[in-house]
C-alpha cells in the first residue's frame, strides 16, 4: 500500500500520477479564484451601465426642455434688467436719500433721525441701512410708508416701531434699506459671497415676478389707535394751530409763488380752481390746502382764488396770513397777490 512517507519510493508511474492530481488541483483552485474575480468585475459593470443608463435618460430628458429654459432665461435675463433699472449707482444714491427726506416733510413728519449707515455688499446689489425716527401723526405715517413703496427706486422697511410718549406725541422708529448697485471695489467683496465651484447645483425652479402695483394709503379715514397728537390749543392773542394729525396734502409741498391759477370748473353744484403746478394741473375746492405754511382755501370765483395760510411767532404763538391767486391770462407770467397778515 502506498503511503505519503515513502512517496520518493513510489513507482515513476505513481509519482507522475500525483503531480498531475496535484497540478490539477492547483488549476481548478486558481480558475475558481479568476471566475469569482471575473463576476465581480461583471456585477460591477452590470452596475455602472444601469447609473450611466439613468444619467443618459435624465439628460435626454432636459434636452427636451431646453428650448423652454432658454425662454425662461430670456425672460429671466428681462425682468433682471428692469430689477436692475430700480437700482441707483452711487452718483445717484444722494437724490434717493432726498427723495425719501421729502417725502416724510410732504407728509407734515418731522425727522429727529435721519443715519445713513455703513453699504453691506450683498450680492449682487449693495445695501445701504438708514436709520430714522419721526414725529407726527399716524395717518401721516402710513401715508408715507406708501409713498416709499411708489418710489422709483427700491426702498424697504425694517424693525419699524411705533411709541407713544407721555406727551402725547407718536414717535416712528425704523430702518430704511436702500439699494444700489455695486462700484468696481465692491465687486470683488461679493465675489468672496459667491458660492465656490463644485459639483453642478441642481436647476431651480423658475418662476416668473408677480406684477406688484404700489396701492395708496387708503385708511385715512379710520380712527387714529394712538389717539396722538391733538390739536394744538389757541395762543392767546392768536389763533389756533394747525392739526398735526392731518394728512397733508400734494400741493403743500409747493412754493405759492410756483402756483397758478389756470381757470375753473362746477363739480357737484361747487365752483373748484385748476391750479397749474410744475407740468402738473390740480383741482382745488374750498378747504383743501396749497403752500407749505398751511395754506387752506377760503373762498373761490372764476377769476381768483382765496386762501389763509398759518404762520408761528417767535414766541410759539399762531398767526394768520391772507392772500389770493388770480386767473391767469393765456401767455401772462404768473402773479399772485401779496399775502396780508390778519389784524
Amino acid at each position: 500500500m502506498l503511503s505519503l512517507k515513502t512517496a520518493s519510493l513510489w513507482p515513476l508511474p505513481a509519482r507522475l500520477a500525483c503531480a498531475a492530481l496535484a497540478g490539477t488541483l492547483v488549476a481548478a483552485l486558481l480558475h475558481v479564484v479568476w471566475l469569482a474575480g471575473l463576476m465581480a468585475a461583471v456585477q460591477a459593470a452590470q452596475g455602472e451601465e444601469g447609473r450611466l443608463r439613468t444619467d443618459y435618460l435624465a439628460a435626454q430628458a432636459r434636452a427636451k426642455q431646453l428650448p423652454q429654459w432658454r425662454a425662461e432665461q430670456r425672460q429671466a435675463g428681462a425682468e433682471l434688467a428692469l430689477l436692475e433699472q430700480q437700482l441707483p449707482d452711487q452718483q445717484a444714491m444722494a437724490a434717493l436719500l432726498t427723495d425719501i427726506n421729502a417725502a416724510g416733510q410732504a407728509r407734515g413728519l418731522q425727522f429727529s433721525l435721519f443715519k445713513p449707515g455703513v453699504a453691506r455688499p450683498q450680492a449682487p446689489y449693495v445695501a445701504l441701512p438708514i436709520a430714522i425716527q419721526l414725529r407726527g401723526g399716524y395717518h401721516a405715517m402710513g401715508a408715507l410708508l406708501a409713498d416709499l413703496a411708489r418710489l422709483p427706486r427700491i426702498v424697504t422697511v425694517h424693525a419699524l416701531a411705533l411709541t407713544l410718549g407721555k406727551d402725547r406725541l407718536l414717535t416712528l422708529d425704523a430702518v430704511l434699506q436702500a439699494y444700489r448697485l455695486p462700484e468696481a471695489g465692491e465687486l470683488a467683496a461679493q465675489a468672496v459671497l459667491a458660492p465656490k465651484a463644485g459639483a453642478p447645483a441642481a436647476i431651480p425652479t423658475w418662476r416668473p415676478l408677480a406684477a406688484v402695483a404700489p396701492h395708496p394709503y387708503e385708511a385715512a379715514a379710520l380712527a387714529d389707535p394712538f389717539n396722538a397728537l391733538p390739536p394744538a390749543p389757541s395762543q392767546q392773542g392768536g389763533v389756533a394751530g394747525p392739526d398735526p394729525r392731518r394728512m397733508r396734502e400734494p400741493l403743500e409741498s409747493v412754493a405759492l409763488p410756483a402756483i397758478s391759477m389756470v381757470g375753473s370748473v362746477q363739480q357737484d353744484g361747487r365752483l373748484c380752481a385748476l391750479l397749474l403746478a410744475g407740468q402738473r394741473v390740480y383741482r382745488v375746492a374750498v378747504g383743501q390746502y396749497l403752500g407749505p405754511d398751511h395754506g387752506q382755501v377760503t373762498q373761490i370765483s372764476e377769476q381768483a382764488l382765496q386762501y389763509k395760510e398759518l404762520l408761528q411767532d417767535g414766541g410759539g404763538g399762531w398767526r394768520e396770513r391772507r392772500g389770493s391767486l388770480a386767473l391767469q391770462v393765456a401767455g401772462a407770467a404768473p402773479k399772485a397777490s401779496l399775502p396780508e397778515a390778519a389784524p
